[in-house]
């Protein structure tokens, strides 16, 4: 299958504005099932620098800056990616033959405080799921699925696990944090992803979207989204993952002056 995203962000400035060194979050993260085939960026104004580079977690951005004052940061995208089928299940579990793997994986194990009906709920789900590892995400990821709503929900803050569990209901982001902190109260490492994921069932709603990416020995980080019910198949396109969502919005960075700052995106996603 071959996907074209296009995805256009635009930032407007109530007046000038100095902008900080930007991080632009779009390029996607290598995955074996998946072959970019074009990729282009588009920054308006231009730039005084754009840079590529790798962050500590090994996700790949574009470093922008200005030498001069702005009105308005608008970034367009366009890229091209060839998917091949992927089987998810396509491991064997196996004890960790690397211990240092566990200092590696350290960051992806910090833990929120989780109020004891989270908790119960968490441990009852593992105990129904006997103990296969990969059984127990499968029947964790659908449980979610069922029992909560999913809504859209754009504000830059994802909803604490708690108030997500209470309320039932949540964002794509909302969903996949709770369940990260389900995985580490079970002392599973998991990451919070971002990206693009294409549904060719619906005619529209293709957007970015937020999912979980579980350590498992043997298999590697095996993506799962609670949104959907589903293991992450090839139709996911990630573009960076990281310990705490916060760290995967596809712009960051910040300015300086007395201005209000307006927000719109659009995302196309279509199959060629």
């Amino acid at each position: 299958m071959k996907l074209k995203i296009s995805h256009r962000t635009l930032y407007e400035y109530s007046n000038l504005v100095f902008a900080e060194p930007h991080h632009l979050y779009f390029y996607p993260s290598q995955r074996n099932y998946f072959k970019l085939r074009d990729f282009r960026i588009h920054v308006d104004p231009a730039p005084s620098g754009l840079a590529f580079r790798l962050d500590a977690e090994n996700n790949p951005f574009h470093q922008c800056w200005f030498n001069f004052q702005i009105e308005k940061l608008e970034i367009s995208i366009e890229m091209e990616v060839e998917t091949f089928a992927l089987n998810p299940f396509d491991f064997l579990v196996e004890e960790d033959p690397h211990k240092d793997h566990q200092t590696a994986l350290q960051l992806y194990l910090g833990k929120v405080d989780l109020n004891s009906k989270l908790v119960a709920w968490i441990t009852e789900i593992r105990e129904l799921s006997g103990g296969n590892m990969v059984t127990f995400l499968s029947y964790l990821v659908k449980e979610i699925n069922a029992d909560w709503e999913h809504n859209e929900r754009y504000a830059e803050n994802v909803l604490p696990p708690n108030v997500c569990f209470e309320q039932r209901s949540g964002s794509c982001r909302d969903l996949s944090w709770m369940m990260i902190q389900m995985l580490r109260q079970l002392n599973i490492p998991a990451r919070f992803v971002s990206g693009y994921a294409f549904n060719p069932g619906l005619k529209e709603g293709h957007e970015l979207h937020a999912w979980v990416e579980a350590w498992v020995p043997g298999g590697g980080w095996i993506g799962l989204d609670p949104s959907a019910g589903l293991l992450a198949m090839e139709n996911y396109i990630p573009a960076c993952s990281s310990y705490k969502p916060e760290n995967t919005l596809p712009v960051q960075g910040s300015y300086r002056g007395d201005s209000m700052a307006n927000l719109t995106f659009e995302v196309r996603i279509e199959e060629i």
